[in-house]
C-alpha cells in the first residue's frame, strides 16, 4: 500500500489512523462521505481491527442503516471495496441487492451495473433478485453501446459465474 506522496509506512499509519477517528462517528457520515471512505480503504486495501471488530464490519453496519440513501455510483464503489479487502457482509450484500432491485436502474451507469454485479458474483453474495433485475435492464436497452469493453466483459462473467 502506498499512496502517491506517503512511504508506505507513512500511510498505513494514516489509514490506521482515520479508522480509529472514524469509528465513533459513522454515525454523523451521509452516503456520499461514507461511500467514499469506504472506497478509499478498499484501493488501499486497509481493513484493520478496531476494538475486536474488523473495520469493513464497522463499515458494513453503518452502510446498512442509510443504503437507501446511497446513488448508484456510491453503491457499486461500496460493494467494490468490500470484494477488494477480501470483507465478508452477507448482510451487506443482501440488503444492497435489494435496494438496487426496487431502484430506477435507467439512473445506473454501464460501470454501476458492471461493478455491482461483479463484486455481487466475485463475493459468492448473487442475491438472484439483483441479477434478474439488472438483467431483465440490460436485455431491454436498445443498445449496449454505452457499455466499455471491461464492462461488457465484467458484466457477462458475472451472469457467467453468479450462481
Amino acid at each position: 500500500m502506498q499512496g502517491l506522496f506517503v512511504k508506505e509506512s507513512q500511510c498505513s499509519s494514516i489509514f490506521d489512523r482515520i479508522a480509529s477517528s472514524t469509528v465513533g462517528i459513522l454515525n454523523e457520515f451521509d452516503a456520499r462521505h461514507l461511500s467514499n471512505l469506504i472506497y478509499s480503504f478498499g484501493l488501499v486495501e486497509r481493513n484493520p481491527d478496531i476494538g475486536g471488530d474488523t473495520l469493513f464490519n464497522v463499515f458494513g453496519e453503518a452502510a446498512v442503516k442509510i443504503l437507501h440513501t446511497f446513488k448508484p455510483q456510491e453503491l457499486s464503489n461500496m460493494l467494490w471495496a468490500f470484494v477488494k479487502v477480501d470483507a465478508d457482509n452477507s448482510r451487506l450484500f443482501q440488503e444492497t441487492g435489494r435496494v438496487i432491485s426496487g431502484m430506477d436502474l435507467g439512473s445506473f451507469k454501464p460501470q454501476d451495473f458492471s461493478n455491482v454485479l461483479w463484486s455481487s458474483a466475485k463475493s459468492d453474495e448473487a442475491d438472484p433478485v439483483l441479477f434478474q433485475a439488472i438483467g431483465n435492464h440490460i436485455a431491454n436497452m436498445g443498445s449496449l453501446d454505452s457499455f466499455k469493453p471491461q464492462e461488457l466483459s465484467n458484466t457477462a462473467w458475472a451472469f457467467a459465474t453468479a450462481g
